[in-house]
């Protein structure tokens, strides 16, 4: 087959596919650190999503993710809490260089050190996909709060809407069994 024939054959989406370009990351690293940053969307134009991000400092709550999710960490360490399907809470430690797999559904929550630069590869959401987040309380260990949400467009940062509004809410940081607070994050 010639490319004038496979030309023919490609389908519209594939007739707009941009220019291949490779992404310096140290470059993006810089700019995004360099702008008071902390997270920069890679790529979000095809069936992935692709973001560089230092980490919410300070972080405690778990996140579900429909899909899979893959975090190649370049700097630092990530400590990352995870619950088993038997209600086990474990960590698995990922440090620079290294690279790991979190598959849909398990809740798991990244707690990075202070140099911590990493990147995480997931699919694009499905129209009736929704995003879990999870806070359960430190002294009792109940749960305190969850709240799902669908995660379209990556630049209205999602995350940080769900952040803001239990943060900014006492009584959502408030365990009903115990009546411990779960603090603000320090900025």
């Amino acid at each position: 087959m010639d490319l004038v024939s496979l030309n023919h054959k490609m389908t519209e989406a594939e007739k707009k596919m941009k220019e291949l370009s490779a992404i310096d990351l140290e470059g993006v690293i810089e700019a995004t650190n360099s702008g008071g940053k902390g997270r920069q969307i890679l790529w979000q134009d095809s069936e992935s999503i692709a973001f560089l991000s230092r980490g919410r400092k300070q972080r405690v709550d778990f996140h579900i993710d429909p899909s899979d999710e893959v975090t190649l960490q370049l700097r630092g360490v990530q400590r990352l809490h995870y619950v088993t399907p038997e209600g086990e809470q474990k960590v698995a430690v990922i440090r620079a260089g290294q690279i790991l797999l979190c598959p849909g559904g398990v809740p798991h929550s990244p707690r990075v050190s202070e140099d911590a630069w990493f990147i995480v590869f997931e699919r694009k959401r499905k129209a009736e996909e929704q995003d879990h987040f999870l806070w359960f309380c430190e002294q009792c260990g109940e749960k305190v709060y969850e709240v799902a949400v669908h995660v379209g467009d990556y630049s209205h940062d999602p995350v940080s809407q769900v952040h803001r509004k239990f943060y900014g809410e006492e009584s959502l940081r408030t365990c009903k069994r115990c009546g411990a607070v779960i603090p603000q994050p320090s900025a």
